[in-house]
């Protein structure tokens, strides 16, 4: 059971163990509280988890992305129900209009997902961010989700893609997104206009690939967060950062 189920339980028994889905850890009821007793090496993703435990509900998990690699353990969150559960979110960003904050590269952590109603400000939390080309590298994934929304207007991204270009530049920062718009999957919500209409990719972004207008068209409709500096754009062209933004991109 997960760490919100444990807790869960009504005056658990002296000695009750559980296995925690959520830490990979053999947890035992001592002394008032729970203990870890052993723990095993955890999932490489969101998605190992779910095929290891259908039942698994979203929430906050352990993973080690390189098994024995250099890499340390994290947690990051996982969507077990979208499209059939099992996606990890690598980028989160809440941004408030009339702000530009910095973005967060991150290299041995994840973005954990906290609110998700426009106008809150989540910059310089742990919901901020996104992973950079190396972590990208580390995971295993074959499917990219996108998701974002905006004040500017009630259109809505929501799409998956198998697009093996999108998903070696996300992990190199090298290439681009350049054949998206003709490879993606739409899912529940999707009212927007890109993929499809995309016609212009950046290149060679490095780790911000998934940020710096990854795939866009002119003048019109854009996904950008903080691009160029100041631009924060869902599917539009406001070129500049006063609505309201959510950018979510997850991998499976």
């Amino acid at each position: 059971m997960t760490t919100a189920e444990r807790n869960a339980i009504p005056s658990p028994a002296n000695a009750l163990m559980i296995f925690n889905i959520t830490t990979n850890c053999l947890d035992v009821f001592v002394g008032g509280q729970w203990v870890p007793l052993a723990c095993a090496v955890p999932h490489k993703n969101c998605k190992e988890i779910k095929q290891a435990n259908p039942s698994a509900t979203d929430g906050v998990y352990t993973i080690d992305v390189d098994a024995t690699g250099p890499m340390p353990p994290m947690q990051c969150y996982c969507d077990m129900t979208t499209d059939g559960g099992g996606w990890t979110l690598v980028l989160n960003y809440l941004h408030q209009g009339g702000t530009n904050p910095n973005l967060n590269i991150l290299s041995n952590s994840l973005p954990l997902l906290n609110s998700t109603t426009l106008g809150n400000d989540e910059s310089g939390t742990i919901y901020w961010g996104h992973a950079g080309n190396a972590l990208m590298n580390a995971l295993q994934f074959t499917e990219v989700r996108f998701y974002a929304k905006t004040s500017a207007h009630s259109r809505v991204i929501h799409f998956k893609t198998s697009h093996a270009g999108t998903i070696s530049y996300f992990k190199t920062g090298t290439g681009s997104c350049s054949g998206i718009q003709s490879s993606y999957t739409l899912l529940s919500g999707h009212t927007a206009n890109l993929p499809a209409a995309a016609a212009n990719f950046y290149t060679n972004q490095g780790n911000n690939s998934m940020t710096e207008f990854p795939y866009w068209l002119w003048g019109t409709y854009h996904w950008g967060i903080r691009g160029l500096g100041n631009r924060w754009e869902v599917d539009d062209y406001p070129n500049n950062p006063n609505f309201h933004t959510y950018h979510q991109i997850w991998v499976r």
